[in-house]
């Protein structure tokens, strides 16, 4: 999520935190990211495999702050156990994502991440190709690839929850453990990283 960032920064409790890039999975597109502050909470992931048709949410912060500076929150279904390609690191959710919704907790209604969002399809490239407008076809990394990427940094998270929750109580624990990021990269890198990085352009025949 952070490949070509000169910076990443974090907005905690309205001030811009500086972090340290602990690890990148570059496979994957993966990062642990380390700032000074304390979150109110923190997401578990879950230690099961995502379900077809499973409940799921996206909380992120879509088109960055442009809309406002609150954490947004869709709603879908796991449509996939696979990506692009048959990407089995990756599964296939219907929840809307738009750019900045990159490296979002996807979690199910017990609040226990089953992914991170990573990718949509490009809309003019399926549109050339076939003649129809992508609706709903969205893509996260599984939470078990996060977990060996925080296995190898020995960094501890907790136990998963075993039991569903209210949706306020989920709305706060996704509020107090979601953070807005700030990265910082040249325009060079920018024009770049948008024919790479929401979208997918090579789908193949």
């Amino acid at each position: 999520m952070v490949s070509g960032c000169n910076e990443v920064k974090v907005v905690y409790e309205g001030e811009v935190v500086e972090t340290t890039i602990l690890a990148r999975d570059k496979v994957n597109d993966l990062a642990v990211l380390k700032a000074k502050f304390s979150p109110q909470d923190v997401l578990s992931l879950s230690n099961e495999q995502p379900e077809l048709m499973q409940d799921i949410f996206v909380a992120g912060y879509p088109f960055g702050t442009s809309l406002s500076s609150s954490l947004k929150i869709t709603k879908g279904i796991v449509s996939s156990l696979a990506g692009l390609g048959d990407n089995y690191s990756q599964v296939q959710v219907d929840a809307a994502l738009q750019p900045g919704n990159s490296g979002g907790p996807i979690f199910d209604e017990k609040g226990n991440v089953v992914a991170v969002a990573v990718a949509k399809l490009d809309l003019k490239n399926v549109v050339d190709r076939w003649g129809v407008v992508p609706e709903n076809t969205n893509f996260g990394i599984k939470a078990n690839v996060l977990s060996n990427l925080l296995d190898s940094q020995n960094i501890s998270r907790p136990s998963p929850s075993r039991y569903g929750v209210s949706k306020r109580i989920l709305g706060q624990k996704i509020s107090q453990s979601t953070f807005h990021l700030s990265c910082l990269m040249t325009a060079a890198r920018i024009s770049e990283m948008r024919s790479q990085k929401v979208l997918f352009t090579d789908l193949g025949n």
